[in-house]
């Protein structure tokens, strides 16, 4: 029996509040993927072992137990990037970063014009200017996209956010978010609105919701959350296909109760699948190939790919907090299973496309949306008939992308070839870990799966220095991989000092260490302070500070 290391199986759980997590402890960490950094870490030891394991593919039987334990964590990371660039929700919540600053950047400039540098936004519309409409404007909106994300990824935030003056509710909050990354979308790739949701319409909608007073809709209405938050749904989707591959890399020596006594399932990694469990009144399998875990995965993809408002129109208003709420749909779908379609505890077997397919469109039916699958097939089609995406793909196929919105063109075009292959090997983006397993009775051409893992690693990943680079793709110029880093980090860098300025007390920080160990303190502020300068005329050290 191959000896158990779980220094190496073990990974550092997603913060809950993203903004407000370290920039990251480069000692003691097994494995991270940061979502506001866009950055997978993995721990020094763990990097040596991957570097020496030969190209080919992850199947666990060609190799050893140790380096079999050390890919594990690298899959269980990489989902993590897959849920942030690769799903419905995870491309919306993510694109709040550039919104936040693309939507409010005339109003930060119109800022600096009648109040003049001053830090923060918010100490002067509390302490001087309450009254201000444009500081209002920056402060209401910027909350909105905030909160949505955040109340979203852990439903217990709404006790740091619901008294906060600048909260209206929760309905609205998500209509922000959604129009906000749709408009900064549409800015980048749709400015006629030609594919994309008309979000133009949607204001009328909402407001309807507000002035008839709509439970979630309207200044000062009672909130209502799941029990569960898109961070358990994430940690649970990770864990579990971590788990399939090691069950059969073990050669089935260990089993579910086994990898709980090791503590793989304590916490947050395995909250969502206990909730599962007790809600349909089931108890744990021994076996991780069985159809109640298969379900459970697939459950959480349908959670996390919401269609309502993107990739589709809104067809209900009254609904839409409750069906692009991750934490909410997978609620709703278990009742499903629960109340209408017990067979599908026992429907996956083989873990295959077809299953795949039928099974998803069935539960997503039951919730009145539509299914992953069909999302998918939805965004092909705009890929197929739309010359702006074409465009961006062919960017994409040459890590040559265009500014301004680079970061915009960058994440959406890495969404994109994302549905192209979760629309061929969808069986394969739901439940990897059983696919490296080359589990079933038609497995996948292992080099197959291995290229299309390949094709959606992390973008940024560190080194056993810790220090942040960008990946490596054949056919790629190392040079322009090279220069994108650069162009990405510096818009992230001035999003990031924006939030700051909006929100953050004191003076402004440069903590961008975690970038590179190879410039000093010194020089990153330098750097830094031109990003800032050169965006709004002014250097964070000219601000006064109030």
């Amino acid at each position: 029996m191959i000896e158990v290391n779980l220094n190496l199986l073990h990974s550092t759980e997603l913060p809950a509040d993203a903004l407000e997590a370290s920039a990251g402890s480069k000692t003691g960490v097994r494995g991270s993927y940061n979502p506001l950094q866009f950055v997978l870490r993995l721990r020094p030891d763990i990097h040596r072992i991957i570097k020496n394991i030969a190209p080919g593919i992850y199947t666990p039987d060609a190799l050893s137990g140790e380096q079999f334990q050390a890919v594990s964590t690298l899959i269980h990371e990489t989902i993590h990037w897959w849920q942030h660039v690769g799903s419905n929700f995870g491309l919306i919540s993510s694109l709040k970063f550039p919104a936040q600053t693309h939507l409010l950047y005339n109003e930060l400039k119109e800022f600096l014009k009648n109040a003049g540098a001053l830090k923060s936004i918010r100490k002067y519309n509390e302490t001087i200017n309450s009254t201000d409409p444009t500081t209002n404007y920056i402060l209401n909106n910027w909350y909105d996209i905030e909160i949505a994300s955040l109340v979203a990824f852990d439903p217990l935030l709404i006790n740091k956010y619901v008294k906060n003056p600048y909260f209206e509710s929760l309905g609205h909050a998500y209509h922000l978010l959604w129009s906000s990354s749709l408009w900064t979308l549409a800015a980048t790739a749709d400015r006629d609105l030609s594919f994309l949701p008309n979000i133009k319409n949607w204001d009328s909608g909402f407001k309807q919701l507000a002035e008839a007073r709509e439970p979630n809709f309207y200044y000062g209405s009672p909130v209502t959350i799941p029990h569960i938050g898109t961070r358990a749904i994430y940690e649970g989707q990770a864990r579990f296909s971590q788990l399939q591959y090691l069950y059969f890399a073990y050669g089935l020596a260990y089993d579910l109760g086994d990898f709980g006594k090791m503590g793989l399932l304590n916490g947050i990694y395995g909250e969502a699948f206990s909730y599962f469990l007790v809600m349909l009144g089931e108890q744990p399998p021994r076996e991780l190939f069985h159809p109640i875990i298969g379900l459970f995965l697939l459950i959480c993809d349908i959670s996390m790919n919401p269609t309502d408002g993107f990739p589709f129109d809104i067809t209900h208003y009254q609904s839409f907090l409750v069906t692009n709420n991750p934490g909410e749909r997978f609620y709703l779908l278990i009742m499903m299973v629960k109340t209408k379609h017990p067979e599908l505890k026992s429907a996956i077997r083989h873990y295959s496309k077809e299953e795949y397919i039928h099974i998803s469109k069935t539960l997503a039916s039951s919730i009145a949306c539509a299914s992953p699958y069909e999302s998918c097939a939805h965004i092909n089609q705009w890929i197929e008939q739309q010359g702006s995406l074409k465009k961006l793909l062919e960017e994409e196929a040459s890590f040559t992308y265009r500014q301004p919105n680079l970061p915009v063109r960058l994440f959406f075009a890495k969404f994109l070839r994302f549905q192209q292959d979760k629309y061929k090997y969808p069986d394969l983006l739901c439940w990897p870990g059983i696919r490296f397993a080359g589990f079933g009775d038609n497995p996948m051409d292992l080099h197959e799966a291995q290229r299309v893992f390949d094709r959606h690693k992390a973008l940024f990943v560190d080194d056993e220095d810790g220090n942040i680079h960008p990946a490596l793709f054949p056919g790629y110029d190392e040079k322009q991989i090279e220069n994108t880093f650069n162009d990405f980090f510096v818009w992230n860098t001035l999003y990031d000092m924006v939030r700051k300025w909006i929100i953050e007390p004191g003076a402004f920080t440069y903590n961008y260490q975690w970038l590179s160990s190879e410039h000093s303190a010194r020089e990153i502020k330098t750097w830094v302070t031109n990003i800032f300068s050169d965006s709004f005329g002014h250097a964070p050290d000219d601000f006064r500070i109030l």
